[in-house]
């Protein structure tokens, strides 16, 4: 193999290495991050609630396991260009006195005439100074590990303090219906009324909102009204216990009547106003006292 082609392989092969190793550590933080959140919002909680995990696989490992997957989906999402890059591109933009140089020697590997073999040598020579450190800092890569660490050690207390950091199922459960609408159905429903209590004797006497049975008795005019509603066969609601002497209409205070209109529906009224003061006021003093009988 060309002596030339080595080297770039060989510096090609470091790069990528260090490439991976960011890809882990991404990975990690990732899956990190995830398996935190899913403590937090009760994610066995909601697995459990619906049924879609088999009995035979113990729930405590599915939130890890869904965590990891995800971080997997996430890391290669953020390292998808990575096969894209161009080793040799790459050397010139870290390294301006290699420009088109090195991509020259590259394309020409397999010549082997003065011209060529003399690029090739000085490209080599001054591969020297070219590493997988510099083209790819080592400061990023302790960044990633520092970033890694803060977030398992983040996820570790959360773990092992669940009951501190985790948000309340019943109140994850209760915005998402708001925000969604979702699960709100029952809400506007029918309201089932035709159920029954056996001893109908005590209903509504306990605050219990019972509509149907034997209520209080209301007191109205010194009589008492029975305020029950009594169910119905469908077809209507019969009264029970009615009687003539005990549903009377209650007169109410005796008022003075106005006679100027009592006449009016029997056309008397022009005759009334043609009468004089003294015999309207005589008139009205008939009518206050007849209503008084």
């Amino acid at each position: 193999m060309d002596e030339l082609m080595e080297k770039i392989l060989k510096l090609q092969s470091d790069y990528f290495k260090r490439r991976k190793l960011l890809l882990i550590l991404d990975l990690i933080s990732v899956f990190a991050i995830l398996f935190a959140i899913s403590i937090i919002i009760q994610a066995k909680f909601f697995l459990i609630k619906s049924s879609l995990v088999p009995q035979m696989i113990p729930i405590e490992i599915i939130p890890p396991i869904i965590a990891f997957i995800l971080a997997i989906i996430v890391a290669l999402l953020l390292h998808t260009n990575d096969h894209k890059i161009k080793f040799n591109l790459l050397i010139e933009d870290k390294f301006p006195e290699f420009k088109e140089k090195l991509r020259t020697a590259y394309d020409n590997i397999s010549e082997t005439n003065v011209i060529v073999e003399s690029l090739k040598s000085l490209v080599l020579s001054g591969l020297t100074i070219v590493s997988a450190s510099k083209l790819l800092e080592t400061s990023a890569i302790i960044t990633k590990i520092i970033v890694v660490i803060i977030f398992i050690s983040g996820a570790t207390v959360i773990s092992l303090n669940p009951d501190k950091y985790s948000i309340p199922p019943d109140t994850i459960e209760n915005n998402f219906k708001n925000l969604t609408g979702i699960g709100t159905e029952d809400m506007n429903g029918t309201i089932d009324i035709t159920g029954i209590p056996e001893n109908t004797d005590n209903m509504g006497t306990k605050g219990r909102g019972d509509i149907f049975g034997k209520p209080k008795i209301a007191s109205i005019e010194g009589k008492n009204i029975d305020l029950t509603l009594y169910m119905g066969d469908n077809t209507g609601t019969t009264v029970k216990d009615y009687t003539q002497s005990s549903n009377q209409f209650i007169r109410s205070g005796s008022f003075p009547v106005d006679v100027l209109g009592s006449n009016v529906s029997d056309g008397g009224y022009s005759m009334l106003m043609t009468k004089s003061e003294t015999e309207k006021q005589l008139i009205n003093k008939y009518a206050v006292e007849r209503s008084k009988i």
